[in-house]
This record gives structure tokens, sequence and C-alpha cells, in this order.
């Protein structure tokens, strides 16, 4: 009943996750739309904002909602709110993360001595990724997890009070137009009677 007449191709769906048809501005406004809708606590929908920040930094990309949504569980915050948070690693914003996770991990497991570990090398392409990622596996995911973990970690305390803010303020201009709206209702109901 739900299904599409014609079904989308694969190629299709990869080019709605980089650029949605609807646009960037409207998807933006659909899903900060759905956050303000939420009936949790503005700390609750905050903190899985938060949670999911933090987890977008991991290298572990097919268990970021996974990931997100038992820490949301574990910290007794807003799971789906976590899920969505973690909507800012995206095909623009990995590259930037990832890099920016690899080269603090080398340098935090370089400060406390683990061997073998080490940056990466100035000029890189893909196969010299994948040469990295074969021979010396733990070379690259080591820093990339801790450096990944800390970062996100950074990033999710940095951005819960801009969050808590914001969310508040939504909620608060939500709730005065939803009074002033019923207000009105109330004073042309009392004027037709």
């Amino acid at each position: 009943m739900f299904k599409r007449r014609k079904p989308r191709s694969k190629l299709h769906a990869l080019r709605e996750l980089i650029w949605p048809s609807m646009g960037l501005r409207r998807t933006f406004r659909y899903v900060r739309l759905r956050i303000v809708r939420m009936s949790d606590t503005t700390h609750q929908i905050a903190g899985g904002l938060s949670i999911g920040i933090w987890i977008s930094f991991s290298p572990l990309v097919g268990l970021h909602f996974v990931q997100a949504g038992v820490l949301a569980w574990l910290f007794r915050v807003n799971i789906l709110s976590s899920l969505i948070g973690t909507l800012v690693g995206t095909p623009w914003t990995f590259p930037l993360m990832w890099w920016a996770s690899i080269e603090l991990g080398a340098l935090m497991t370089s400060f406390f001595g683990i061997g073998g570990s080490h940056a990466l090398p100035d000029v890189i392409n893909m196969e010299i990724l994948w040469h990295i990622a074969t021979t010396e596996p733990l070379d690259l995911f080591l820093p990339w997890m801790i450096g990944g973990y800390t970062l996100g970690l950074a990033c999710a305390i940095l951005s819960y009070p801009l969050l808590y803010r914001l969310i508040q303020v939504a909620k608060a201009a939500r709730l005065r137009a939803k009074l002033e709206k019923m207000s009105r209702e109330g004073r042309r109901i009392t004027e037709e009677a």
C-alpha cells in the first residue's frame, strides 16, 4: 500500500543520501521540526543529539545507529534524537572527521608510548590507505578508534549546551505560537456567539 510505484534504483538511493531530492534546506527544516516536536525533556533531546554527534566520529560506520541507541539507552536520553544526531556524519563531513580522528589518535598513542602507531603519510590515496589497512591494520585503526571517540566526546560535551539552548528556545516559540492560536480561536468563538 505504501510502496513506490517505481522502485528506487541503488544509484538513485545513493544520490538521495548525498543530495536529497527535496533539497537540503527542506531536509534540515524537517529534521528540526521533528526534534522540536519530540515530547521528551529538553535535556533528554539535547543529550541524545550530543551522543549521536559523539558516535559520528567513530570509524565503525555500519554501527553508528547501534552505538548511538545503546549509549542513549544507557544514559537515559532520547534514543530517536541520538539517531538523528548521527546525521552529522555525512559523506561530506566524514573525511575531515576521520582525518582529525586519526591525527589525534596518532598523537595520543605516541604520547602514551603505544608502539607501531603513526600518523597518515603526507601524500595519501586509496592505494596507500588500502596498503596500510591490509598490512598493518592496528597502525591505522587503533589511533582512529582512540582519536575518534576522544574527539567525538569533546564535540559532544561542547555541543550539549548549545543544543540545549536551541531546543529550549524552539520549544518556547512553539508553545507561544500554540497559545496565540488558541487565544485567536477563543476570541473568534466568543465573537460568533
